[in-house]
């Protein structure tokens, strides 16, 4: 399409509009300091690595890790490695999690328009209305959310997206072998990413089967077992290696199982599709009146138009989710991956019916010129609105900023020493931003030539310990003198 053809087309301000809702969920917080938990430690994990500070096989976090292991193995290291990368070629700056963070929202909505196109590639009129199932997917609260981190759902959900399209060519184009081993190996790399929670599209040439009955039951079977194949022979390949196999046995046995038998979130397995529902509300609500908008007459045709692929697409979707259910370790971020199919799959409930409301509208209208406008408009205004945002802190302000004072003081890779009543190894917040911008860590284990502690703390410092001037809101700095004269002895000339 030539820029005159995209500039009278309707459905460019309707993904103007799209567009502007993305990113305005979005970049207003990325753009600032200040992240959530999580996603501070992983941003900590790759960011040590890219400065040689721990292995892609054992990263490390910080002087004392979690629980007791000397390395890092909360989770698989394929994004850890990654992001170190990144850090590597562009440097430490806190916008470079930012950009990898927006490369994959980018690549999110060019995947779920391109699964689209795909999916009605008969009907012309609706592959024009790929910005829906794009406008659904960041309509759910917790999707917008996870993007505003750095969450590694983002990251195996674009494998698994992956995983799905190729999958769903090679049953609908009966493509070769190879292209089957493709979807294996990016059905590995969502498991690399994030775990267990990754095979999932392992299922669906069964449920291709069940809804379309289009393949014989052998050739389900056989491309069921090349998905499971490819993954399990490149764990095998690993577990070969023993410093490959070390980490994964530390990652399995150490942390995943541990975590999932005595680590629970919730009190309830009925937690995730409850959260689910709740996070449907949105574009479930924009269905349903969007059914009840719809003559009685052409209603049935339109919502069944499509109505074997959204089945399909909603099962994936919950095949992504509904497992969750098995641990009582669940939340809701850990669902993103199975957005982009609900989404999908209810846009081809409603996609008939918008198609026709679209086609009736007239350009030359004064309704349609203010909408243009209106699109134009809030599409550069979430660009302004978020240069506005930049150097500002989202969130944690007052801890984020006496950060930056301790780091002003404190050299780098030091590790300073808390009360007891300060330290909890999950809690990422203080030391999470500490070791991501100066590989500052905390202990409670041991006294460091640095002391810090809350002001709200009525705990007297060690003795030998005086308070360091400094223009913090939070925290009191302290330093012992003698140990700083000890430490500086016992380093080499």
């Amino acid at each position: 399409m030539n820029i005159n053809n995209l500039i009278k087309s309707k459905h460019t301000y309707f993904w103007l509009m799209t567009l502007a809702i993305v990113f305005g969920f979005t970049l207003p917080v990325l753009i600032q300091e200040g992240m959530f938990q999580d996603a501070v430690l992983y941003s900590c994990v790759s960011h040590n690595m890219s400065l040689g500070f721990g292995t892609f096989w054992f990263p490390q976090y910080s002087t004392l890790n979690l629980e007791g292991i000397s390395s890092f193995h909360e989770q698989p290291p394929l994004i850890f490695g990654t992001l170190a990368l990144l850090f590597k070629t562009l440097g430490s700056s806190m916008y470079v999690e930012r950009l990898y963070v927006f490369i994959t929202l980018i690549l999110h909505i060019y995947l779920i328009q391109y699964f689209w196109k795909e999916i009605v590639k008969a009907k012309p009129l609706l592959q024009s209305m790929s910005w829906i199932p794009c406008l659904f997917w960041i309509l759910i609260p917790i999707c917008f959310w996870s993007f505003r981190g750095n969450m590694l759902e983002n990251s195996m959900s674009l494998f698994t997206l992956g995983a799905v399209i190729v999958s769903f060519k090679n049953l609908k184009e009966n493509r070769s072998l190879a292209w089957w081993i493709l979807a294996g190996i990016l059905i590995f790399l969502a498991s690399f990413s994030k775990g267990l929670p990754g095979l999932f599209p392992i299922g669906l040439p069964f449920i291709y089967w069940l809804i379309f009955r289009e393949k014989a039951f052998s050739k389900i079977a056989l491309y069921t077992i090349i998905l499971l194949a490819v993954p399990v022979i490149v764990y095998f390949i690993f577990y070969l290696f023993p410093e490959s196999r070390e980490s994964l046995r530390i990652y399995v046995v150490e942390r995943l199982l541990r975590r999932v038998s005595s680590m629970p979130t919730t009190d309830s397995r009925w937690e995730t599709p409850w959260r689910l529902f709740q996070e449907l509300i949105p574009i479930l609500s924009i269905t349903l009146v969007t059914f009840l908008a719809t003559h009685k007459r052409i209603r049935r045709g339109n919502f069944t138009l499509y109505k074997k692929e959204a089945i399909f697409f909603l099962l994936i979707g919950l095949t992504a989710i509904i497992p969750l259910m098995l641990t009582m370790v669940q939340k809701g971020w850990y669902m993103v991956p199975g957005f982009p199919f609900l989404a999908i799959g209810l846009a081809l409930f409603i996609a008939p019916t918008v198609t026709q409301w679209v086609k009736k509208i007239k350009t030359s209208k004064m309704g349609f010129k203010l909408f243009k406008a209106f699109s134009i408009l809030s599409f550069l205004a979430v660009f302004i609105l978020t240069a506005m945002q930049k150097g500002g802190i989202s969130r944690h302000d007052d801890m984020v900023r006496d950060v930056y004072e301790i780091g002003k003081i404190v050299p780098l890779f030091a590790t300073l020493t808390v009360p007891e009543e300060m330290y909890y190894q999950y809690d990422f917040i203080l030391q999470g931003f500490l070791v991501r911008q100066f590989n500052i860590s905390i202990s409670p284990e041991k006294e460091y030539q640095y002391y810090l502690k809350e002001k709200s703390i009525e705990i007297a410092p060690p003795e030998g310990y005086v308070l360091i001037p400094a223009n913090l809101e939070t925290y009191d700095l302290y330093i012992n003198k003698e140990r700083e004269i000890k430490e500086k002895l016992a380093q080499p000339k």
